[in-house]
């Protein structure tokens, strides 16, 4: 199974490539903490909670990437403290659309759990 060759050692493993590659690829990590955070101010006040048919727009100017959250589904958020998304990114791979989810964290802020490019 092994080698005594540390030079070129053998790939013992690998995977199949996915839609959450893609994802990873396209969405750094800085944005997807302005993604959690656009979506934690809209989930935190009862009052001003994101409605079905709303959308939110998010920009990372740091990368430059942009995009617009919507179907937002906060039918799970009181009880596992999750809830699922969509949304549009804009990066220098284009545009697509990617579906998300998006829990509390031990402090209370939304962080993205999972992102999948949609087949569109």
């Amino acid at each position: 199974m092994g080698s005594n060759d540390v030079d070129t050692p053998t790939i013992l493993t690998g995977s199949i490539p996915s839609n959450t590659d893609v994802a990873y690829a396209d969405v750094d990590e800085r944005d997807r903490e302005i993604l959690a955070l656009t979506l934690d101010s809209a989930s935190v006040d009862p009052a001003d909670q994101i409605k079905p048919d709303q959308t939110l727009a998010w920009t990372n100017p740091e990368s430059g990437n942009s995009g617009t959250i919507s179907n937002v589904n906060l039918s799970a958020l009181t009880d596992t403290g999750c809830l699922e998304f969509d949304t549009t990114a804009n990066t220098i791979a284009g545009i697509k659309i990617y579906h998300g989810t998006a829990c509390r964290d031990i402090s209370q802020r939304m962080v993205i759990t999972a992102l999948a490019a949609n087949n569109a």
